[in-house]
């Protein structure tokens, strides 16, 4: 016999599972095992035919081969099956979609995901076999979802449970059955009940987190508790209610959550309770109320995190401002510190805020010199500190208000705009103080070295010596979770950085050097292995275009100001929490989803050397540059961002990209975005260079194979971009962008000289060794390989080829020495007769150093002059004859 069954107290998610599984499990039959909830009940007598199942009483347990366990896996809510699954006599396949419990039954097969409801995960089982769902089926399906995620708004709703919504409704599922059973009115004891949850609800603040507990006794018991619970949550828009409810010798705990920050789940766990991080119960029995009240403050001061608070996210940079201030000097003051808005206080009043994007619409239209008086918004909230983002999102609409001032006590302390609350609220769950932290320790010791693992465990433990926390940031994580090594190691210490470089180099030995005014230091073990050391802090600008000055900051906003997601990442080194991620921008997920993001809206104004970063990572690691992202380069873009770099680091980036693998994937994506001519009008990359690029990899390998040797891969690159320049527009690039005289002097020479030399070369009629080496042997290895790539012809590359492995390196033997001993007075005219000798040698009229002196002496005649008859030295100068015959 095959039985279907689940949870006592079966809830429509649990009902319509059983009713989806048995499409899986046709000979099976469905058997509640024990009472169920008040609206299935209600149900079941209304659709008495729709579910045909078996009493617990006829189930011979002897008789079981297969128990196929939904919407449970706790083996104390089984009911009867409990002695059946604790023999283990019997195969049981589970379909579950709560949290793993240390109760858990194992099964032999099934499918344990977390998702918003069981049936989601059993109806995309039925979709992928291709079964068939009638329109009442589909309706039973979408009630247990909407159930158990709240019509899709509880935090644990995933895009899976939307996916099977979305099938449902294809099947014919309709949303009025499903409401009319989910918004159902109170019955005259359960509003009685509502009315007492109303009258005895008080406050907790516990860890900073708010929440209502309701402790009250009822004299009968009454089915249905959570339904007026959850209509008490919706009329006080709380975010997390725990209810202690006595009827008899039992007392009915009742948690609901809204807010990551507060598993019910987890804390009901304590009370021998069930359920998921937002829903969960508890039956506790033999204890009275204040025991168990006393109880559950004691939990709940263990298991619940200091929320996510305004304080955490706000710019703390706030600049006070008077109204008399100009256009001009407001955009100064929110540019150079990174401000959305400005706060206008009077007398520690507020009396109005103007932010960065109405100023720039202003400048376009007045002068600079206009104040700011007559534009200031009235439309703001005044925010304390200590306040949750989903207050802060109440008390910002109450007043249509975009921007937030902040304050602690009297004191301004902080602003927050929509924007910034808005993406708070989707890093909430990657808090990794309130989700499972990613454990990078079995990638650490893949990819790096058990030395430098050492290392990082002592940085660790010096850190918490000192009351300090270390971490690992940047690239290196990054590199750990794509599996790459990298040895560039960044420490970020939450406290004094240099206070702890200082412990560290005492510890490990080594050479420390400080760099006071950024609050970093640099340590150089004996080996010579670095590490950089930085104080947690945040970035201003005193002045546009001048360095940055620092602050000390929590982790989190030094990670903020960092370029991408995937480079915001962090490692733990605190010895109790070593290895763990710490991942406050989704960046583990935008490497996985292989997606480059930028982590706010001004990131390219701040800083539009980051646009070339962008494109770079994308293009070397086969990554996607997400829709935002893409619209803020190009509005970037539009705003002239290049203007306000140097062209010494315009240069410098657009090298970091001719020095890819393949440069070509990035130069197309900059001709894309319309960067190429913002570099320089009529720079661009026709199908005709993408080819040339492309044939380079071929060339730059052979010459690195062949002759060991390192050529500049990105200015061979250059010359291909800069082909449809003409001679004066290349020039005028080269100055503008200021290469080095050996850099120039390579470009302008290619430029002008390219085209002669693949005609000189091409011909078909043979030529002497010394031509071709007379023609190339003043260009660069570089030109050499450029006119290599570019040329079509064979030939020509077969005489580059013959000039660079034969020809280039060829040396005679004989010297200025030698000559001076043959008789030759030192004159100009030696390098002359060496280059001769070169030549011949080349054409392969000499092959020895004697054939070069015998060479020497039959072509250039010895012409003695003015011989002074008393000494053995004779003055000699002497006058060259060539002999051409």
């Amino acid at each position: 016999m095959e039985i279907i069954t689940t949870h006592v107290g079966v809830d429509f998610d649990a009902l319509a599972s059983m009713v989806a599984v048995q499409k899986l499990y046709p000979k099976a039959k469905i058997c509640f095992p024990g009472p169920v909830g008040r609206e299935v009940k209600d149900f079941l007598l209304l659709y008495e035919g729709l579910i045909q199942d078996i009493k617990i009483e006829e189930v011979d347990l002897d008789k079981i081969t297969l128990l196929i366990l939904v919407d449970t896996r706790w083996i104390n809510r089984i009911g009867s099956f409990y002695e059946l699954v604790k023999k283990r006599r019997v195969k049981i396949h589970i379909y579950d979609h709560h949290p793993s419990h240390p109760e858990d039954i194992e099964g032999d097969w099934g499918i344990c995901k977390e998702v918003g409801a069981t049936v989601s995960i059993l109806t995309s089982l039925i979709k992928k076999r291709g079964g068939s769902i009638t329109p009442v089926e589909a309706s039973l399906f979408m009630l247990g979802i909407y159930e158990d995620t709240g019509s899709l708004s509880f935090p644990s709703t995933t895009s899976f449970d939307i996916e099977a919504v979305k099938f449902l409704l294809s099947q014919g599922a309709n949303l009025e059955f499903v409401s009319s059973f989910l918004n159902r009115e109170l019955t005259d004891k359960q509003i009685f009940l509502l009315n007492d949850f109303l009258r005895k609800a008080k406050t907790w603040t516990i860890n900073g987190v708010e929440l209502v507990v309701i402790i009250t006794e009822i004299d009968e018991f009454i089915g249905g508790l959570s339904l007026p619970l959850h209509r008490f949550i919706d009329l006080k828009d709380l975010e997390a209610v725990f209810a202690l409810v006595k009827s008899g010798e039992r007392i009915y705990l009742i948690a609901r959550s809204r807010t990551p920050s507060i598993n019910v789940g987890k804390i009901l766990s304590f009370f021998g309770g069930w359920g998921h991080s937002f829903a969960a119960s508890a039956i506790i029995k033999g204890e009275n109320l204040i025991e168990v009240e006393k109880r559950l403050y004691e939990v709940l001061k263990k298991v619940i995190k200091p929320f996510l608070s305004v304080e955490k996210i706000m710019n703390s940079a706030i600049k006070i401002v008077s109204s008399e201030i100009s256009l001009k000097e407001a955009k100064r003051i929110m540019e150079i510190n990174k401000l959305d808005f400005l706060p206008v206080i009077d007398k520690d009043k507020v009396e109005g805020v103007i932010s960065l994007n109405r100023v720039n619409s202003l400048l376009e239209h007045f002068p600079g010199e206009v104040s700011i008086k007559n534009y200031l918004s009235r439309k703001f909230a005044i925010l304390d500190s200590s306040i949750s983002l989903k207050k802060a999102q109440k008390m910002m609409l109450e007043k249509q208000s975009k921007e937030g001032v902040v304050f602690k006590g009297d004191t301004p302390v902080g602003i927050i705009s929509g924007n910034v609350l808005l993406s708070a609220f989707h890093r909430q769950k990657n808090d990794p103080e309130k989700r499972e932290r990613l454990d990078l320790g079995p990638l650490l010791k893949k990819v790096v070295p058990l030395k430098i693992q050492e290392l990082l465990k002592q940085a660790g433990r010096v850190a918490e010596e000192l009351g300090y926390k270390a971490f690992l940031v940047g690239g290196f994580v990054r590199d750990i979770l794509l599996g790459i090594e990298n040895l560039d190691i960044d420490l970020v210490i939450e406290g004094d950085g240099l206070l702890f470089s200082n412990q560290f180099a005492k510890r490990v030995g080594g050479e420390l050097k400080k760099y006071r005014n950024f609050g970093t230091a640099t340590l150089i073990l004996s080996d010579g292995f670095k590490l950089d050391i930085a104080t947690s802090r945040e970035e201003f600008y005193p002045q546009p275009a001048s360095l940055p000055r620092v602050r000390a900051a929590p982790l989190q906003r030094d990670l903020f100001r960092r370029d991408f997601t995937v480079n915001a990442l962090a490692m733990d080194l605190s010895p109790s929490n070593f290895g763990l991620l710490i991942d406050f921008f989704e960046g583990e997920r935008d490497l996985r989803e292989k997606r480059v993001k930028v982590l706010h809206s001004r990131s390219f104004i701040e800083d539009p050397t980051r646009i070339f970063r962008a494109i770079r990572f994308e293009q070397r690691y086969n990554f996607t540059i997400e829709k935002e992202t893409q619209r803020l380069i190009k509005e970037a873009l539009r705003e002239g961002v290049f203007q306000k770099l140097s062209r010494e680091r315009i240069r410098e980036e657009l090298i970091q990209i001719l020095k890819e693998d393949k440069p070509e994937k990035s130069i197309r994506r900059m001709q894309e975005f319309g960067i190429l001519e913002a570099i320089y009008p009529g720079i661009k990359l026709t199908s005709q260079e993408e080819k040339l690029l492309d044939s380079l990899v071929d060339v730059f390998a052979w010459f690195e194979v062949l002759f060991e040797k390192k050529v500049k891969k990105w200015l061979i690159c250059l010359l291909v971009l800069l082909e449809n320049l003409s001679e004066e527009e290349t020039r005028n690039f080269c100055e503008r962008y200021k290469f080095t005289r050996e850099e120039r002097d390579s470009i302008i020479i290619t430029k002008i000289e390219a085209e002669r030399i693949i005609r000189e070369l091409k011909t078909l009629k043979k030529l002497l060794p010394s031509f071709i080496y007379e023609i190339l042997s003043p260009l660069s290895r570089e030109t050499l390989l450029f006119i290599m790539a570019k040329a079509k012809e064979k030939m020509v590359k077969k005489r580059i080829f013959f000039y660079l492995t034969q020809l280039r390196d060829l040396k005679i033997e004989v010297d200025g020495n030698d000559l001076k001993k043959m008789g030759y007075k030192p004159s100009p005219l030696f390098k002359e007769i060496l280059e001769k000798v070169r030549k011949a040698k080349l054409d392969g009229l000499v092959k020895t150093k004697k054939e070069e002196i015998d060479y020497i002496k039959k072509n250039f005649i010895l012409e003695k002059k003015d011989a002074n008859p008393g000494s053995n030295i004779y003055s000699r100068n002497f006058t060259l004859f060539h002999n051409h015959s």
